[in-house]
């Protein structure tokens, strides 16, 4: 591909293995074991897909490498998704002493879109203030949907969790039996954009859980209203949870989830939790129960909005789809407001 003016000496390619040995040497926040451990999966994978048509896609990566082969800036992406429908950008980073990071940040983006056939969404996160890569995501299409705040739990003595839970709700380990349990609950507490991009399945849950994840079920109602669930990728060195929690269980905001939280996460601190900044109830319960703020992050997101890119489908469906990717259009007006919550 051809550089643009600004980022000449860098050029793009996928992450191989001739790539290695110039990994340990690159500043790359901490991806660099990732990153070796995605090349040496790379060809190994390439060939079971040969095999396996239907297995599900696999991570990529791209490095931005100088005039002399030295690695510059990295991004992995993965499908969020068995189906390859929806991608997260997972990681993207860029040495500060490059001379445009905004332009390197677009030439990774564009490149690894490009890479991926059949996404018709893609999901990325920046820190708020981390302007060269909110700037090539945005030249990319990207918009924002969310803001939200990182939260550290060191301790989990720290958490102010009841004795018992009240007789009808249960911890129950999350595992293939209650996954649609949990499926169920992530559609009541995910907005509606969000949710069609995503387009998850009990399964594509399961698939980005660790062990120890947790659901809170109200067993008169067979209803899963909250959960603790670890997942596979980390943060800065710490488990990663997602917490949810039913809209119509806010009561349960207090001992209640601070229970779930340390029966699921006692063993696996310290834990980094998120929070949308507008939820002011979620972010005191988190202070109270011992977390220390981090940065604040963004939520983007990427959508086709050309009619002939959408898939054939019925009238309904076809308008409905059109008016959600629609709204990701540049310069369009904003999507409507995300659920507080994470």
């Amino acid at each position: 591909m051809t550089p643009g003016p600004q980022c000449d000496p860098l050029v793009m390619r996928p992450l191989g293995l001739q790539h290695l040995a110039r990994l340990s040497h690159a500043e790359l926040d901490g991806l660099h074991l990732r990153l070796q451990q995605l090349a040496l999966r790379r060809e190994p994978e390439q060939l079971l897909r040969l095999i396996d048509r239907q297995r599900p896609p696999t991570p990529l990566a791209w490095l931005a490498q100088g005039r002399n082969g030295e690695v510059n800036g990295a991004l992995i992406a993965e499908p969020c998704n068995r189906r390859g429908s929806c991608w997260r950008i997972d990681a993207l980073s860029i040495n500060a002493a490059v001379q445009s990071r905004s332009e390197a940040s677009v030439l990774l983006i564009r490149d690894a879109l490009s890479a991926v056939q059949g996404a018709l969404s893609w999901i990325a996160r920046a820190a708020i203030d981390d302007t060269a890569v909110l700037s090539g995501l945005r030249q990319q299409g990207f918009q924002t949907l969310q803001q939200q705040r990182l939260w550290r739990l060191e301790r989990a003595e720290s958490l102010l969790a009841c004795d018992a839970l009240p007789p009808q709700l249960q911890l129950q380990p999350l595992d293939r039996s209650n996954a649609a349990l949990l499926l169920q609950l992530e559609l009541s507490a995910t907005p509606a954009h969000l949710r069609q991009m995503q387009d998850l399945r009990s399964d594509d849950l399961l698939d980005d859980a660790q062990a120890g994840s947790l659901l809170l079920v109200d067993t008169q109602r067979h209803q899963a209203v909250a959960a603790a669930r670890l997942l596979r990728r980390s943060h800065a060195g710490t488990t990663e949870v997602e917490l949810s929690l039913h809209p119509a269980w806010a009561q349960l905001l207090g001992p209640p989830l601070a229970r779930l939280l340390l029966q699921a996460c006692s063993e696996r601190m310290p834990i980094t939790l998120r929070c949308d900044v507008r939820n002011n109830d979620g972010m005191a319960w988190l202070e109270q129960q011992g977390a220390i703020p981090g940065r604040e992050e963004l939520v983007l997101a990427r959508s086709l909005w050309r009619r002939q890119e959408l898939p054939a489908m019925g009238g309904l469906a076809s308008r409905t789809l059109e008016r959600l990717v629609s709204q990701l259009q540049p310069n369009q007006r904003p999507v409507p407001e995300a659920m507080l919550w994470r």
